[in-house]
């Protein structure tokens, strides 16, 4: 018997957190993250009911990795190890540090943890390849790719004759950089599988129309003398973005501008170049023959000072953290370019509820920033350069695996995981469809 908790992200997107239970009372946490658009105790995960013996991070995003320190902390005496793609790892601690530096100059939140937890995980880390098995608590693991970001996993596991795949953030098309998720999984009876654009309304457009609009809206402010705003996550959607114009300023198609990089992307770009074996093809060619990195070509321009770009008479584009406007660099420029009619913004990935993202993407032109009413008067666009496979995605990949019985839905908001298991119901009539609520515990006989 099997027996998963769901900790957090049910219904919701964000605190990613699943507590699986075997027979002989053996368990493991299934990612461990923080609900970035929540405060105070809806931020945090539940309890595990017992202590948990390890963790498997799926990947570094810290909706999924957040709470990691805290909990290694809590549970130190039963942790015996932390099992990831050493690229997760890496970007893991990187992403957490930058977190502990934001809370401190924020006054809304307090990380409850401190640079010695975040280091402290390094002794517990056991780097795991792909499709390379690996004996985990009560039973056996193999990683494949998610296609999320770099290193991103989906976990098989087998545990008392049952077979479990948790999907963590699934991607099903190539990307610039990486690779889409492994179609080839071994066979699998309860499927645990995100929902984020699970909704029949949600429909990825192909990434070239996607990265032609974006060009073609970038090149519109540039040319009415704007500057554009791209804020974007520090890992996947930044190295997108990057790599996208700088394919369209080679092409001619978008003037020779300054591209400023700014914030937590230049660390990431480092961690890129470090691990460049797992990116495209082309990108590796580049990289083993030349040494450099198309995220280091000479039309990126490192931010050394903020109020260069600013202060510039000359029209430009600002690539920046954090994707959804919570903290970090963003916040300087939205203070002083978002006023100017002239100017864009340009939303790039998944925005959680509740964050200065989201609120802009609803239509609210006035936002707060610590306490300060900012007026929105600048363009506001939304580019679906989704790392999230949309409804159509999921079918395509669930009717891909053998043995499915059971599938669970979450990391998705409530509306759009209850349409996606009422689409799974009506065509696959022999499978058990569930949409957790929070805490509750799934036993699997």
């Amino acid at each position: 018997m099997v027996k998963l908790t769901f900790l957090g992200g049910t219904r919701e997107v964000g605190r990613a957190c699943i507590h699986v239970e075997s027979s002989d009372k053996s368990s493991f946490l299934l990612d461990c993250g923080i609900n970035l658009g929540e405060k105070e105790e809806k931020r945090y995960p539940l309890e595990p009911p017992s202590a948990p013996h390890s963790i498997v991070l799926t990947h570094a995003h810290l909706d999924h990795s957040g709470f990691l320190p805290i909990l290694v902390k809590n549970y130190k005496e039963n942790i015996e190890a932390i099992f990831s793609t050493p690229v997760t790892a890496d970007i893991a601690e990187v992403l957490l540090l930058d977190s502990l530096r934001l809370s401190k100059i924020r006054d809304d939140i307090e990380a409850p943890f401190d640079v010695e937890d975040v280091l402290y995980l390094r002794k517990h880390a056991v780097d795991v390849n792909y499709r390379v098995p690996l004996d985990i608590d009560g039973g056996q693991m193999i990683l494949y790719r998610s296609g999320h970001i770099i290193g991103a996993s989906m976990v098989w596991v087998e545990i008392d004759g049952h077979t479990i795949l948790y999907t963590s953030d699934l991607n099903t098309r190539h990307s610039r950089t990486i690779y889409q998720a492994d179609a080839e999984i071994l066979p699998v009876e309860t499927v645990i599988i995100e929902s984020t654009y699970a909704h029949t309304n949600d429909r990825h457009p192909s990434l070239k129309k996607i990265e032609r609009e974006f060009a073609e809206d970038v090149k519109r402010a540039l040319n009415r003398g704007g500057k554009v705003i791209v804020p974007a996550f520090a890992v996947g959607r930044s190295q997108e973005a990057m790599l996208t114009l700088e394919a369209y300023v080679r092409s001619g198609f978008l003037p020779k501008v300054p591209i400023y990089i700014d914030g937590l992307i230049r660390k990431i770009n480092e961690v890129y170049k470090l691990y460049w074996f797992l990116l495209r093809p082309e990108i590796r060619r580049q990289i083993r023959y030349t040494k450099q990195s198309p995220l280091e070509s000479d039309i990126f321009r490192l931010v050394s000072d903020r109020d260069e770009p600013i202060s510039s008479l000359e029209p430009c584009v600002v690539i920046t953290t954090s994707g959804m406007l919570e903290g970090g660099p963003v916040v300087h420029y939205l203070k002083k370019l978002a006023e100017d009619e002239r100017n864009l913004i340009c939303l790039t990935g998944y925005q959680v509820e509740g964050t200065r993202g989201r609120q802009l993407q609803d239509g609210l032109r006035t936002i707060k920033i610590q306490d300060e009413p900012i007026n929105i008067n600048c363009e506001v666009k939304s580019f679906d350069f989704s790392a999230h496979a949309d409804q159509a995605g999921l079918l395509r990949f669930l009717s891909a695996i053998d043995g499915v019985q059971k599938v669970i839905l979450i990391h998705g908001e409530e509306s759009k995981s209850l349409n996606f298991a009422q689409r799974l119901k009506e065509l696959k009539k022999s499978i058990d469809v569930e949409v957790p609520q929070l805490g509750k515990v799934i036993t699997i006989d």
